[in-house]
């Protein structure tokens, strides 16, 4: 963690425009409209930290937002964010349907994993071409265990199952920076917090088949909160950037 959030100081420092230069890539940023809808898409990776570490590895999933600029320059937005993260999966070969003889073998797939969805405001600071922002959000997020036909680190909606579900508040924070790739995009780079209070929850191997067709469940309750990395673009979309008069 400590290595990510020094990366991320190196590129914020790299970032800043020469001294000579910072007036007027300044005056430039603010002289230019920012179209009010952007969209996002990132890869996430999730490091839990506390009690919830104790219980669970690494998560990875994807992370997607839509940002609304509250001011002609882009300095202030609402920010919807929504992701899911998976923090162990495990598949099993298995025979579709009840017939004596298996025609048709599958592949189970339970999965244990993190939706979210939470809103809240984002501010940014131009340094010069490059942007870097700080947010507050808060929302709803599940702690799912989900089984379904089909592997990888989602089950197929298809035919799938929820076994297990706990569901309450989250709340977070995060940093990052969005550096200009072509005129309507720029990569974006992050890292957040979340909280997501006192969960019942299962990991890997905590949902078992039992001799007598029921389903046993190993429930783990902590705190759960993790360090969230994001490495995406962020894409404007409606009419594009366009001159306008400079900030006072």
């Amino acid at each position: 963690m400590r290595h990510a959030l020094a990366a991320l100081v190196g590129l914020l420092f790299l970032a800043q425009p020469a001294p000579a230069q910072s007036a007027s890539s300044a005056a430039d940023s603010s002289a230019v409209n920012v179209p009010r809808w952007h969209l996002g898409l990132a890869a996430g990776v999730g490091q839990p930290v506390g009690d919830f570490k104790r219980n669970v590895n690494n998560a990875a999933g994807v992370q997607g937002h839509v940002l609304l600029r509250l001011d002609r320059y882009g300095l202030a937005s609402l920010r919807l964010q929504g992701g899911w993260l998976n923090y162990g999966h495990e598949s099993q070969r298995t025979c579709l349907g009840t017939a004596p003889h298996c025609r048709v073998a599958v592949n189970m797939t339970t999965t244990n994993g993190i939706l979210s969805l939470a809103v809240g405001p984002q501010i940014a600071v131009p340094l010069g071409r490059v942007r870097a922002y700080g947010f507050g959000i808060v929302g709803i997020s599940r702690f799912a265990t989900l089984s379904g036909i089909s592997g990888g680190i989602m089950p197929d909606v298809v035919a799938a199952d929820e076994n297990f579900g706990d569901s309450d508040l989250v709340w977070s924070g995060g940093l990052g920076l969005q550096i200009p790739v072509h005129r309507r995009s720029s990569l974006d780079i992050g890292v957040g917090y979340e909280g997501h209070g006192r969960r019942d929850y299962l990991i890997k191997g905590g949902l078992t088949d039992q001799p007598d067709g029921s389903l046993g469940f190993d429930i783990r309750r902590s705190r759960a909160a993790l360090f969230a990395f994001r490495f995406g673009v962020t894409t404007a979309i409606g009419r594009g950037a366009r001159p306008a008069t400079r900030a006072p």
